[in-house]
């Protein structure tokens, strides 16, 4: 995955010309700035020749693959926004996803699945991000991937979950942990429940504020009991107004977060 290619004899002056029309020395400088890391470059070879965003090097690698098996955040993050295919599959179908999961790169992973990378793809041989992130022993992407609702069951074309094939004792523990745990009927962590509990924390703020609210209107309530009490007439006593202004703004609020 790291070598870089071979020249080849007369590039450039020779080859200039095929192809689609000279465009082939542009991808490869794109190809060449995303496996460096160079941004600016990314950037600006992006908006001068679209075209060569998805464009392939001889084993068939696009500007993300490169970016995303470096772990180039920044670079990866220019290829998608400028809509790089997320999916698109090199040699033996192994997408970018891929690449990233098999060096640990956790954030790139992140970035690729934001931008519609599928948790699930597979390569040729029937392995996903997880299968690459448990064989090269990276706990926290493993973590990660469990939480975004990978199926830890999944088998490749030799019938091995990640499991099989993790050889660190922390995720062979921890996987173990995560089958058991399905074994039982108990849900695996995810990032959505994650969320739900953050939630329900700010549901508890809320209801806190509100029965204070609703004892300061009590205590209002009281204070124009006593003074209708002690001669004062009903028509200076001022009702007492709660405002639930700030309810309101906290339900949109909540129901922007919600997804």
């Amino acid at each position: 995955m790291g070598r870089r290619r071979a020249g080849g004899g007369g590039r450039g002056g020779g080859r200039g010309g095929e192809g689609r029309g000279g465009g082939e020395e542009e991808d490869l400088k794109l190809h060449k700035a995303a496996r460096s890391g160079d941004a600016a470059a990314v950037e600006s070879l992006c908006e001068s020749d679209p075209l060569a965003l998805n464009s392939r090097d001889r084993l068939s690698r696009t500007p993300l693959h490169l970016a995303a098996w470096a772990g180039h955040v920044d670079v990866v993050k220019c290829l998608c926004k400028h809509k790089a295919d997320v999916g698109a599959a090199a040699m033996d179908d192994t997408a970018a996803i891929h690449f990233a999961s098999q060096k640990g790169h956790l954030e790139v992973v992140r970035e690729l699945l934001a931008s519609g990378a599928s948790v699930k793809a597979k390569n040729r041989k029937g392995f996903t991000a997880l299968h690459f992130a448990a064989q090269n022993s990276h706990l926290e992407l493993v973590k990660y991937l469990v939480r975004r609702g990978v199926d830890i069951t999944t088998k490749t074309n030799a019938g091995q979950t990640a499991l099989h094939v993790a050889e660190n004792d922390d995720v062979r523990a921890f996987l173990k942990e995560c089958e058991q745990s399905l074994k039982k009927g108990v849900e695996l962590p995810s990032e959505k429940k994650d969320d739900s509990v953050a939630e329900k924390a700010d549901d508890g703020k809320v209801s806190g504020e509100a029965r204070k609210d609703d004892a300061d209107a009590e205590q209002g309530e009281k204070r124009k009991s006593e003074e209708i009490g002690a001669g004062t007439r009903p028509s200076e006593v001022k009702k007492a107004k709660v405002s639930l202004a700030h309810l309101e703004n906290d339900m949109e609020e909540e129901d922007e977060a919600d997804e």
